[in-house]
């Protein structure tokens, strides 16, 4: 029965697939799906989520699976405690704050009520998270504080409306894709020198959320997450944009759950296709990972903090917009420090009934720079042919980190 629920979840998680009817050219949403019969109730769980302990003390009956899952992560990633470039990282070197650029890879005008929106969206969903980890163990802060400072457009056109407090790019990447800035993203200055950046240090990104018409999946990693320009804008003032929630979940180093399940847990957010929110279960493995990594931080001069609830729209007290426009070289051409980026296994399968010789467009990870100072790349569109690994593994489920065999990063290609 477990196999035929994940089957039946796999083929209402791809819009290609026959499964659901959907209305004429709507995209399918979080309601189209019907998790009363794919994915079970989290009942009681949320309860013992509101009064989590601030100690390593988990429920009795997720201890074991959580080992298990600590273990395996350790045994598949390669130097899982070595990287440095986690959400951990990001939200702590900015005290605090995370600051988001949109990459808009999409032919559809948007508006100032609509980017107010997005920029809600991306601080309820990321403080969904940090919710996890307030109060647990030393971690500094109650919430972040999310803003987003920028937009990369095809044409500036398809911003409608007023753009004050926002950096409009026009950089476009090696595959012509509106990319934000690279001289002002961290994952290309993790050493936290933005000198370069024209919009000033201040005006950073710390991640992009990459919003592409017709993409019917997900990413996420060091780098950002990607969902689909029509699901994100459908379930935009949804409680829980769970595909969304399940990428964040990669950039804080969680794992994905494509060829095995942990004792006695079936149901969450990290287990693609399992649930529609952030259960219990993912609060744990999301404090596992910070017990083990605190100690490389020094928080004497942090302190607990609640964001302003202007947090959540885009920075109003922000400069004026500026046009920054496509730079003479690409960012293939830039000079940058050597990162090492890690990538979770992807494992991408083929919707059950359909040709498994054709491709899927995935979000490949960045490519990391080499020793010989060889630029960084920022994620590009490409495609991929299916994995030959089960079919229950959800198409939207792939991570985004690790689409090149020959990159070094924690989370190294041990399974095929």
């Amino acid at each position: 029965m477990k196999s035929i629920l994940s089957l039946t979840a796999l083929q209402l998680l791809v819009s290609s697939a026959a499964a659901l009817p959907a209305p004429q050219s709507r995209p399918l949403s979080d309601r189209d799906f019907p998790w009363h019969i794919t994915v079970p109730k989290n009942s009681g769980i949320t309860k013992r989520q509101s009064s989590l302990p601030t100690t390593w003390d988990p429920p009795s009956d997720l201890v074991t699976p959580l080992e298990e899952v600590w273990n395996h992560e350790q045994e598949t990633y390669s130097d899982p405690l070595g990287f440095k470039n986690y959400g951990f990282d990001q939200v702590i070197a900015a005290g605090g704050k995370i600051n988001y650029c949109i990459r808009w890879e999409s032919s559809q005008t948007i508006t100032a009520a609509q980017r107010e929106q997005i920029a809600a969206a991306a601080s309820r969903s990321y403080n969904k998270w940090i919710a996890g980890l307030a109060g647990f163990d030393g971690w500094p802060y109650d919430t972040v504080e999310v803003n987003v400072v920028g937009y990369a457009v095809s044409d500036t056109s398809l911003l409608e409306g007023d753009t004050t407090g926002l950096d409009i790019y026009t950089t476009t990447d090696a595959d012509g894709i509106p990319e934000c800035d690279p001289t002002c993203g961290r994952f290309f200055h993790q050493d936290g020198d933005y000198s370069g950046c024209a919009a000033g240090a201040d005006r950073h990104y710390d991640e992009s959320l990459w919003l592409t018409d017709g993409f019917s999946g997900g990413a996420g990693g060091d780098w950002g997450q990607r969902v689909g320009t029509e699901y994100f804008l459908e379930n935009i003032e949804s409680d829980n944009i769970h595909i969304y929630l399940h990428e964040i979940g990669h950039t804080f180093a969680l794992d994905d759950f494509y060829d095995w399940t942990p004792t006695g847990v079936t149901n969450f957010i990290m287990l693609a296709g399992s649930a529609t929110e952030i259960t219990e279960f993912d609060y744990w493995m999301l404090r596992d990972w910070w017990r083990n990594l605190k100690d490389r931080y020094d928080l004497s001069d942090t302190s607990s903090s609640t964001s302003p609830s202007s947090s959540s729209s885009s920075s109003s007290s922000a400069a004026a917009s500026t046009l920054v426009p496509a730079p003479s070289t690409t960012s293939a051409s830039l000079t940058l420090p050597t990162i090492s980026s890690p990538a979770i296994p992807t494992q991408v399968a083929a919707v059950p009934e359909t040709d498994t010789s054709s491709t899927i467009p995935v979000a490949p990870a960045s490519t990391p720079s080499t020793t010989d100072g060889a630029a960084a790349q920022q994620p590009s569109a490409t495609t991929k042919k299916p994995c030959s690994g089960p079919t229950s593994y959800p198409s939207w489920g792939n991570s985004g980190w690790g689409e090149h065999d020959s990159q070094a990063h924690p989370w190294s290609n041990n399974r095929a």
